[in-house]
């Protein structure tokens, strides 16, 4: 037997029940001097572990900073060096959740045969900021080009191309914007959590208000085409045959009906793999597929508001829309 094993007693209780009682393990120079700056460091254990906790987050902190200025730098080096204009682009923008990718699908249709046979849309219709990131080379994509953006008007690249804003009523997009974080950034809080955040800015692409104001006031300049989600959803085809018009496309007559039924809610829903960018990492990252295309109801959001919701989004509404002129689209009940 190892002389260095420890004794074992087996006693019994007074029910007679057996009971075991291992010895202590010897003591060592390094466990008594764990021991002895443990006692140390018992009394500010809690101020330390705050300070290093204070620590963690200003490193975090400086980790975005840093992140966000590797951007900026990125997206300047994109729209002033590398992004060369041609008369033909055209920029799909938006705020998130608001038709952008029903958009992207519409020009795709219009400007190609219309075939599926691509893995993302994507390819076809690249992402523009996202571009200075992925450094992928614009120049190679072929005439007209067509481009998507959530930029709000400040930091768009205003070049002789055509703009394509599409608004949606505010309401149902913090209801779908509150839908994509829970599903593809994994938020945990209540809607009404979330919509403090919206009606602040404190989310993704900032404030809805914001962005569709800048917009707004451009609704006039010959470069841009002002649309609706709700009018879109109520009269598709007027929709496309005005961005024809728009963008001086040539499209045979009898190829509308076709480009209408791909562009449906239904057809874009059975092939939703091709429009999620986050589909290569579903597995990876735990993100629920069959999310990102949801319904595309217009007022569907507005049931979730409860009567102080819409009470205070109206009064924001009055004050930052309203009184510029933007209408608040709704679909007859």
């Amino acid at each position: 037997m190892d002389s260095t094993a420890h004794n074992v007693t087996v006693p019994l209780d007074g029910d007679g029940r057996m009971t075991v009682k291992l010895s202590p393990p010897p003591e060592t120079v390094g466990l008594r001097i764990k021991a002895f700056l443990w006692r140390l460091l018992w009394p500010i254990r809690w101020p330390v572990s705050r300070f290093l906790w204070i620590l963690s987050w200003l490193f975090r902190i400086l980790q975005w900073i840093c992140f966000g200025i590797h951007v900026a730098i990125d997206y300047v080096r994109l729209m002033y060096l590398d992004y060369t204009a041609r008369p033909d682009d055209i920029f799909i923008v938006s705020y998130p959740r608001s038709g952008t990718t029903w958009l992207q699908m519409i020009l795709y249709q219009l400007t190609t045969d219309g075939s599926m046979d691509f893995a993302h849309i994507a390819e076809k219709c690249p992402w523009f900021e996202r571009s200075a990131i992925s450094k992928r080379n614009l120049e190679k994509l072929p005439s007209p080009r067509v481009f998507k953006t959530h930029l709000p008007y400040i930091w768009l690249p205003k070049r002789r191309c055509r703009y394509i804003y599409v608004a949606r009523n505010g309401k149902d997009v913090a209801w779908s914007f509150y839908q994509f974080y829970r599903s593809h950034f994994r938020y945990r809080g209540s809607f009404e959590q979330f919509f403090r955040l919206f009606m602040r800015g404190w989310v993704a692409w900032g404030s809805w208000f914001y962005h569709v104001r800048g917009y707004w006031k451009r609704r006039n300049d010959p470069r841009f085409l002002f649309l609706f989600y709700e009018d879109m959803v109520q009269d598709l085809e007027g929709a496309i045959r005005q961005i024809i018009q728009f963008c001086g496309l040539q499209i045979p007559e009898e190829r509308i009906p076709e480009i209408v039924r791909r562009s449906s809610f239904e057809f874009m829903k059975q092939h939703e793999e091709k429009f999620d960018y986050a589909f290569e990492l579903l597995v990876d990252q735990g993100i629920v597929p069959g999310r990102f295309l949801r319904k595309g109801q217009p007022g569907e959001g507005q049931q979730a508001f409860s009567p102080p919701l819409h009470e205070q989004f109206d009064r924001k509404y009055q004050r930052r829309l309203a009184s510029v002129g933007f209408p608040l689209r709704t679909l007859p009940k």
